[in-house]
């Protein structure tokens, strides 16, 4: 179990960061993959930075839990 926390974990932790840093790039990429059209508004950035924040505070308690 110990493993499948801290892949989680580090995967929350980079996703996180991704949607903090960089929330524009992220929902191009995303809207590519699905075939949507690119239309990233900065109320919708602001939203997945928020989620950014979100993810990475997850991934360090996830992180902190397999390790400790």
């Amino acid at each position: 179990m110990r493993p499948v926390r801290l892949a989680l974990g580090v995967l929350l932790v980079a996703w996180g960061v991704a949607d903090y840093l960089f929330p524009r790039t992220v929902l191009r990429v995303q809207s590519d993959l699905l075939n949507a059209p690119p239309e990233p508004t900065e109320e919708f950035a602001a939203h997945k930075r928020r989620v950014g924040v979100v993810c990475l505070l997850v991934g360090v308690v996830t992180l902190a839990a397999s390790v400790g």
